[in-house]
């Protein structure tokens, strides 16, 4: 098992750390420039029989196998440039950052963990459920990342950043703008949107099984004129702006996709 500084308290930190020291890698550090949230991180994983130091100062990170760089994507370049010196690996854990940031920064030592799922500090969730793509600068830095994952028990994938990139981007279609809909649905269906969820659900298994151009159904698909009309009085009556705005749109590229 690895001795790992975690560098960030957000939500992706705080469930990764949680899952290695569960798994029984060691936390030694976590690391925050607002001192408050890594002391709480930091107190979080002591109740789970964890020792974590917790700091604001990179000189006081101990010496440690793996760093893990679990912050914003424009903070990366900047917290790598302050490791330098550091001979652990350093990691970090974005889906749509290049590994080559941390190489130019001068980390001699370098690697990716990305978690392709959404992360809450709200919601727990099973770790064994997530595949990680991996990316390293040399073969045994990749085989200390796979014993990682292996740890978790969850599954991977070897991804350079161009391919992480692009399931990054993916992602965002399949978690962020699916979540955006919903949003809208709510609005519309509120207070019985609870009534949603087995459709939702169903929709999503369908299309994953079928391929989700084989599954679309509904009255654009359709070009059921007659219904869409419908729709969008109701739209533009009762809701914002943005509630017709959106659904004229994908309304159009549906129609043009499937009857030209």
């Amino acid at each position: 098992m690895y001795r790992i500084s975690v560098i960030g308290t957000g939500n992706l930190a705080t469930r990764i750390s949680g899952g290695l020291q569960q798994a029984g890698h060691e936390i030694v550090a976590v690391f925050d420039r607002d001192i408050a949230k890594a002391e709480h991180l930091s107190r979080m994983l002591r109740r789970y029989k964890g020792k974590a130091i917790f700091t604001s100062d990179y000189s006081e990170i101990p010496d440690c196998d793996i760093i893990l760089i679990a912050v914003s994507d424009d903070a990366i370049g900047q917290v790598a440039a302050n490791l330098s010196d550091s001979r652990s690996l350093i990691v970090h854990t974005s889906g749509g950052t290049r590994m080559q940031v941390l190489a130019d920064c001068g980390i001699k030592r370098y690697g990716v963990l990305y978690p392709l799922m959404t992360l809450s500090k709200s919601k727990n969730i099973d770790l064994k459920i997530i595949p990680f793509l991996l990316e390293a600068g040399c073969s045994s830095d990749l085989g200390i990342l796979i014993e990682i994952v292996a740890s978790l028990k969850a599954e991977y994938k070897i991804c350079d950043s161009e391919k992480r990139l692009e399931m990054h981007t993916a992602a965002v279609f399949v978690s962020n703008f699916v979540n955006y809909m919903l949003s809208l649905a709510y609005d519309i269906a509120n207070p019985d949107y609870v009534l949603l969820l087995p459709l939702a659900i169903e929709s999503v298994r369908k299309g994953f099984m079928i391929e989700p151009q084989k599954a679309q159904t509904g009255p654009a698909r359709r070009a059921d004129m007659k219904t869409i009309a419908n729709h969008t009085a109701l739209l533009e009556e009762k809701f914002p702006k943005e509630h017709l705005e959106v659904y004229e749109m994908l309304t159009k590229l549906i129609k043009e996709k499937y009857n030209g």
